[in-house]
């Protein structure tokens, strides 16, 4: 039987019911789960990221996206004689 065959429709109870028992079993797996050793240091495992921020955002677009952020505000702007 395939998920769909046994999912009911939704904005009933009984899907109301059937989804929060999903997320249930669904939580328990992510946070039941054993990490193996060498992946528990910090930033590594069930969320990481880059190891600096400015490899996220490089200085040189924050400039460039001020720059776009101020002329989409004056874009709305209508000038008055």
């Amino acid at each position: 039987m395939s998920q769909n065959e046994c999912r009911p429709i939704e904005g009933t109870p009984e899907f109301d019911t059937w989804i929060l028992e999903r997320a249930k079993k669904r939580a328990k797996e992510l946070f039941n789960t054993e990490i193996p050793e060498e992946l528990q240091d910090v930033g590594k495992g069930l969320i990481a990221g880059p190891e600096k921020f400015s490899d996220l955002m490089p200085e040189k677009t924050i400039a460039e996206d001020i720059a776009i952020d101020k002329e989409e505000r004056r874009s709305k702007l209508k000038v008055v004689k």
